[in-house]
């Protein structure tokens, strides 16, 4: 007998096991971003984050929009806390609607960022990461827009 335990579960219980959390209440849509950027954040963004989301995977990030309207990049901040759980890397996401940074506004230089685009911004082509994975088994699989962890798909909705 299998079971399956929806991220918002997991969510609600895993800061009691000192594991990271996924924010279960996001809005969130899988759509992959086209192209990023590693080691790089922009030096001054345009306009504010529309959505700030901490303590997610960086394939999160980078696998899903979070906001409403288009996203068109996301800053994604590694925290070390987090290093040795499923999933990793975990951090900040910091979504964003107004124009993405052009490579010559890319000048901040951490191994910590990655910048992930919703057009050809970035220095490499795809989204980057692995998949997303589940915190508790490493298994790979993907997020309903409600927070539903779906093992093994990729095809959420």
């Amino acid at each position: 007998m299998q079971f399956f335990i929806p991220l918002a579960v997991l969510a609600s219980i895993a800061p009691a096991l000192g594991a990271p959390h996924v924010q279960a209440l996001n809005k969130r849509t899988l759509d992959p971003a086209t192209s990023n950027t590693k080691g790089v954040c922009p030096a001054k963004e345009a306009c504010s984050a529309s959505k700030v989301s901490t303590a997610i995977q960086a394939a999160e990030c980078s696998h899903n929009t979070r906001v409403s309207g288009t996203q068109t990049f996301a800053v994604f901040v590694t925290d070390h806390q987090y290093d040795s759980s499923h999933g990793a890397p975990y951090g900040t996401c910091s979504a964003y609607t107004c124009t993405a940074p052009t490579s010559a506004q890319m000048t901040d230089d951490d191994a910590d960022c990655w910048t992930f685009f919703w057009g050809d911004e970035g220095e490499s082509e795809g989204y980057g990461t692995g998949c997303i994975e589940d915190p508790n088994t490493g298994e790979c699989g993907c997020e309903d827009s409600d927070g539903t962890f779906v093992p093994g798909s990729s095809s959420c909705t």
